[in-house]
């Protein structure tokens, strides 16, 4: 990889970092919102989730009273063969399904709400005949306690094409352990729903538990409460904005056996045949829900008003309930005509000692078959319909009971709400798996760009490292070259023009005979031409052209030795040795200074060189037999300076051995430490 390009990458890098620091997001968002435009998909569609979600329903936390559902309780996780783990629901007629729906179980115990209790964790649902054989599996669910969003949301199936059927089968094939029991598994639903159109046909149908043990809670737990239409979702409302009515409140009675009454003024002569009364929001947290709810409650239909019930009206029906909770209750009666829907309260709710007993409603609908004749009408009573207000800003009003809403949004028809609480789950599940997707794609990018960095630090530290050596090596190449050209012009140019000096002082000679001044000149000539070779030598240490170490000491003392006798002699190790580099130079510089000295001061006629390696040592000795060294001399420092300068620095011991007229012995012992040899062996 290229330097340029990797510190791109890495400015790069460095320039991600700094504009996520900017943007306050994570460098590693940045990283992946650069080079990859998923993320900002993922981020069109939540913004397009986004507003949908909230017009949609919400599952409420916390408890909205009414009957708990249907449970049974098992020995064992999954039925043992031959068993059943199901609950069957029958309606009277057959009748053409559409949707079917399953309300999950809650329980608010110990450990706080199970808004999933008894919920299997596998299941099948099933349509029946009359006969109880199965027409359609409507679902096959698994690992249902694996949502991660569920958390009580019903399970909604539509039914396409409609089928004709009798009842419903919902088998549990996998059942969660009780947390709270001794090893029991629990199979509960709350509501079960079967559609036709806006009717639900399972309500009050029979209930038949196949296997299983009754839960210990009859009050709670009960077959038929598995179609009572109460679930604990509270009510059927979809979210319309701010909205203050809240319901209509009667004036405190000092007890409950005081009657209150409203009266619903159709406008006309209308016929009817049910009447859905939606519960009052609890005004506090410490009422239960259901708050305000009649206990018993007569329901009359008549074409005069007459307030004070003098019994004009006919009796269409009459119920004691007990308190549903957050949940509408729907009564239906066989059709009558007529203008005034009244209701009367004959006991009123009344739960504490201390607080008085109210009639509270949050909504009023007269229904015609599903149609609510009530919508906009006018509602009254004998207590008066004042305007009282309630915690929050909203308030009580008589124009609450018939506007459609509920105290927390606009009332819908429970087929929609439910199918819009699907649809909330789908979306959330959406978003859950976009949000998912991105976390995992930045945790990637994450990754990426932590071995980007890696790398790119790997690779800035190996260019550190390789950048220089690979410089030196450049540089050295390039000075081979310089020395190699500046070798080949000192051969070629001044060799040749010192070679020349030489052959014309030997022809002057000649011509005019021995001179001493000529000698000089040949002297110096022949020297100079000798320090040339060592020099041109030693700037070529390398190639198949390059003679060896002793070689080019033995052709020195031929050159600068000519005029005298001498002798060159070597073992055969020494033959072999090359010195370092660096080594070398200074050996060829001492050896030429002691041949120099012996030109021009011993006036000797013999010169012995000997080369021998031994014990680790290269060693060199020069002898001669000139006139020596005096004692004196030889005792100043200056004496033979240059030539111990060259030992010291080639780490060699020099003993120097000299007497008047009987010459001089040079011995220089190099170690071979760090010797290198040119054919292999030490």
């Amino acid at each position: 990889m290229r330097p340029q390009l990797l510190i791109s990458l890495w400015m790069a890098l460095l320039l991600v970092k700094t504009s996520a620091a900017a943007a306050d997001i994570g460098w590693e968002e940045r990283l992946a919102r650069t080079f990859s435009d998923r993320l900002e998909q993922m981020d069109h569609e939540l913004a397009r989730i986004a507003p949908e979600l909230v017009d949609l329903p919400r599952i409420p936390i916390d408890d909205q009273g009414g009957t708990g559902g249907y449970a049974s309780i098992h020995a064992q996780s999954r039925p043992a063969q031959g068993d059943r783990c199901a609950v069957e629901v029958r309606w009277p007629t057959t009748a053409l399904v559409d949707l079917v729906a399953l309300v999950p179980a809650r329980r608010y115990g110990v450990k706080g709400l199970d808004a999933q209790y008894g919920m299997p964790d596998g299941f099948t649902v099933e349509l029946l005949d009359a006969k109880g054989e199965v027409l359609r599996c409507v679902a096959r669910e698994r690992n249902t306690h694996g949502h991660p969003l569920r958390h009580g949301h019903p399970f909604v199936y539509p039914v396409s094409p409609p089928l004709a059927a009798a009842g419903l089968r919902i088998s549990a094939e996998v059942l969660v352990a009780d947390a709270e029991g001794e090893g029991d598994f629990v199979h509960a639903w709350a509501e079960v729903f079967a559609f036709e159109g806006e009717r639900n046909i399972a309500a009050g149908g029979e209930v038949c538990s196949l296997g299983g043990a009754a839960p210990s809670a009859p009050w709670h737990w009960h077959n038929a409460f598995l179609v009572d239409g109460q679930t604990p979702l509270g009510l059927p409302e979809m979210p319309a904005g701010e909205h203050r009515n809240i319901g209509w409140l009667s004036q405190g009675r000092a007890n409950s056996r005081q009657s209150a009454a409203l009266t619903v003024d159709l406008g006309e002569a209308l016929d009817v045949d049910a009447v859905r009364l939606l519960p009052a929001k609890r005004p506090t947290s410490d009422l239960p829900s259901g708050f305000g709810f009649p206990r018993k409650l007569v329901i009359s239909v008549g074409d005069t008003s007459d307030s004070a019930g003098n019994g004009k009206e006919a009796v269409v029906a009459e119920r004691d309930s007990p308190n549903p909770g957050h949940n509408p209750v729907r009564i239906d009666f066989a059709s009558r005509r007529g203008r005034y829907v009244r209701l009367e309260a004959t006991e009123l709710w009344k739960d504490f000692e201390s607080y008085p007993a109210f009639f509270a409603l949050s909504e009023v609908e007269i229904l015609a078959g599903n149609k609510n004749l009530a919508l906009g009408k006018v509602a009254s009573s004998p207590d008066g319909m004042p305007n009282l207000f309630a915690t929050g800003g909203t308030y009580w009003s008589s124009a609450a009971l018939t506007d459609g809403f509920g105290p927390d949004g606009r009332l819908v028809a429970t087929r929609e709400w439910l199918i819009q609480l699907d649809r909330r789950l789908q979306l959330e599940t959406r978003c859950h798996e976009l949000r998912g997707e991105a976390g995992l794609l930045v945790s990637e990018w994450r990754q990426a760009g932590l071995v980007g960095l890696t790398i790119l630090g790997l690779a800035g530290g190996f260019l550190i490292i390789v950048l220089p050596i690979r410089y030196r090596l450049h540089a050295n190449r390039e000075l081979l070259k310089v020395r190699e050209r500046i070798a080949g012009d000192l051969h070629d140019e001044v060799g040749s023009n010192l070679g020349s000096i030489q052959m014309f002082a030997d022809l002057a000679e000649g011509r005019a005979g021995p001179s001493d001044d000529l000698k000089r000149i040949q002297r110096i000539a022949a020297e100079t031409v000798s320090a040339v070779r060592d020099i041109v030598w030693l700037l070529r240490p390398q190639g198949d052209h390059r003679i060896g170490t002793l070689e080019h000491l033995r052709e020195t003392s031929s050159i600068m030795l000519e005029s005298l006798k001498w002798h060159f002699t070597a073992n055969e190790a020494a033959w072999q040795v090359e010195l370092p580099e660096e080594a070398t130079r200074h050996l060829f510089l001492f050896f030429r200074e002691a041949l120099h000295n012996i030109m021009r001061h011993a006036r000797a006629s013999l010169v012995d060189v000997h080369v021998e390696v031994a014990a680790g040592e290269f060693r060199l000795t020069i002898s001669d037999d000139g006139v020596g060294i005096a004692p004196d001399r030889m005792a100043r420092p200056a004496t033979l300076h240059a030539l111990r300068q060259r030992a010291e620095a080639l780490g060699a011991t020099l003993a120097i051995a000299s007497q008047p007229d009987h010459g001089t012995r040079l011995a220089l012992a190099v170690p071979l430490a760090r010797k290198r040899r040119r054919t292999g062996g030490t």
